[in-house]
């Protein structure tokens, strides 16, 4: 059996410092202090004394937790990890993480949610990249499946044709074929399907300027012209980037 003999406040409010027999032993937080009833004379035994340290290390974690929530939702793994990586032990973070369910602090579906609208909202990311990402997180599959299946298709290829558009302005100067397999690899690298792809490029309604071309065409040759000391070496780095063999030979010929 030890006693109390003194509770000293600490600088941070609501916190203070617990004397056991003359001797320094824990702090603890105004609810622990509270809900033990501590007090100068106050005996314990050594199963008390175990009892008030896992309480006021629960409730560190858990202020932890919450401040950690504040920020930003987050999923029940992030939590879980976060708390892990403070060095809480496990009984104390089930503890912890059934509080803050029962307080409804976490909810992986409304999560994933949230997650969504943000990804379609602010970027040009498609279902099976938002998948990827929601899984690092930790969302569970079959929430993961369950919201992925329920985002709006016409916004998914809204976003694909603004995405496409844009990447059609920073490949202006390419041939026109290398445009297209450009085009379709980065909208299939940002998790658009085959059919989202297909209908997105359908939608730019482009289609290929010869002039447009033989300009690009002729661009390419004053640029790279002077690595090849054989016209047919040439030929074959442009054909590499798309340019037909006709229109490269016309080229050449044009400028000899």
């Amino acid at each position: 059996m030890t006693t109390v003999t003194k509770i000293q406040a600490q600088k941070r409010k609501g916190r203070y410092n617990i004397f056991l027999d003359g001797e320094y032993a824990f702090p603890v937080g105004e609810a622990t202090l509270i809900d033990f009833r501590l007090m100068k004379g106050t005996e314990l035994t050594d199963a008390q004394v175990t009892l008030i340290k896992n309480k006021e290390n629960t409730n560190k974690a858990y202020g932890d937790a919450v401040n950690y929530l504040s920020y930003e939702l987050r999923t029940e793994k992030e939590i879980k990890d976060y708390l892990y990586k403070k060095e809480y032990t496990t009984p104390i973070i089930m503890d912890v993480m059934d509080r803050l369910r029962k307080l409804n602090y976490l909810d992986d579906a409304a999560y994933a949610q949230s997650f969504i609208n943000t990804q379609l909202r602010m970027s040009a990311n498609g279902p099976r990249t938002i998948e990827q990402k929601m899984f690092k997180k930790g969302v569970p599959d079959d929430i993961i499946k369950q919201k992925i299946a329920e985002i709006d298709p016409d916004i998914l290829l809204e976003n694909a044709t603004d995405f496409a558009q844009k990447q059609m302005r920073k490949t202006s100067r390419a041939s026109f074929k290398q445009q297209m397999i450009k085009l379709r690899q980065n909208l299939y690298s940002k998790g658009f399907s085959g059919d989202t792809v297909n209908q997105a490029i359908e939608n730019l309604d482009i289609e290929k300027d010869e002039d447009e071309e033989q300009a690009n065409l002729r661009k390419m040759i004053d640029k790279v012209s002077h690595r090849y000391d054989n016209s047919s070496k040439l030929i074959t780095y442009l054909m590499g980037k798309g340019f037909s063999y006709d229109a490269i030979k016309q080229a050449l010929s044009e400028e000899n």
